[in-house]
């Protein structure tokens, strides 16, 4: 093999790979859904503390 022929399969391994990767990603982007049951019971977390109960709770350490 000499360099042309190298270069060739170089660049047609390098785009099916290439085609794999953005075929993968658009499949999954696709296929992959949450249902609206799940959504509902999705519940995003309060960032705040209650600090009686952390009071409390290191009061149960001593």
């Amino acid at each position: 093999m000499n360099r042309k022929e190298i270069a060739i399969i170089s660049i047609i391994i390098f785009l099916t790979v290439f085609a794999w990767i953005i075929f993968g990603i658009y499949h999954a982007r696709i296929t992959s859904t949450v249902s609206q049951k799940e959504l509902r019971q999705v519940v995003p977390l309060t960032p705040t503390f209650d600090n009686d109960i952390i009071k409390k709770l290191k009061s149960r350490e001593e």
